[in-house]
């Protein structure tokens, strides 16, 4: 997928309407789940597809021990966001260029995303090597789980490009080899939105 829509969104991104009922509460259970599992020493965090940063914006402002890592391959969105998160590490990277990343992660989190991974079982793969042993993910999408969400979603399309949101089933396949579903939250803050199912997994057993 070219990067040339998402520079073009990057300064508009935090005042799009999908903010209030998509994004925003998308980034406040995932604030709620990482208070659950904050410890007093140091955490490191990956944040894949990290966009402008309002999410790594709200992680450290919410919590003092975090080591923010965002990736994007949008030069775009990572310009905002380094102006927003000077304190944060930020790398210009495609996921299907994890494999260059030696480090491990406390946390990763993968918010709106993962639909337009092209070998998203690759990403899977990798993640599993990024995370630690005891560590969590929180991955977040819009749910193409029936009819009307597909429907809603093929306007998303429109804006983004070409993008694959899975259902629930194809998401438990996808990650049926490496993690294991620990929670789904489902947030639907509208009748007519598309319902966003947000998944914390850890490392299945082997």
């Amino acid at each position: 997928m070219k990067s040339d829509i998402w520079n073009f969104w990057a300064n508009k991104y935090d005042k799009l309407w999908v903010q209030k009922y998509s994004l925003k509460p998308t980034r406040n259970y995932i604030l709620s789940a990482v208070s659950n599992i904050a410890r007093d020493d140091n955490m490191k965090v990956l944040d894949l597809g990290c966009g402008p940063g309002e999410l790594i914006r709200e992680l450290e402002n919410n919590f003092d021990n975090l080591h923010v890592t965002g990736i994007d391959f949008s030069e775009g969105m990572l310009e905002v966001s380094r102006r927003k998160n000077p304190e944060a590490e930020h790398i210009k990277m495609d996921v299907a260029e994890l494999y260059k990343l030696r480090d491990k992660f406390d946390v990763i989190v993968c918010t709106h995303s993962l639909p337009y991974y092209k070998h998203p079982e690759n990403v899977m793969k990798e993640l599993n090597r990024l995370l630690k042993d005891n560590g969590k993910i929180f991955i977040g999408f819009a749910s193409g789980n029936n009819y009307y969400d597909k429907f809603a979603l093929s306007f998303v399309k429109l804006t983004t490009g070409p993008a694959n949101y899975p259902s629930h089933e194809k998401f438990k396949q996808l990650v049926h080899d490496y993690f294991q579903i620990e929670n789904l939250k489902i947030i639907k803050e509208k009748l007519y939105m598309p319902r966003i199912a947000v998944y914390t997994l850890k490392k299945a057993s082997i």
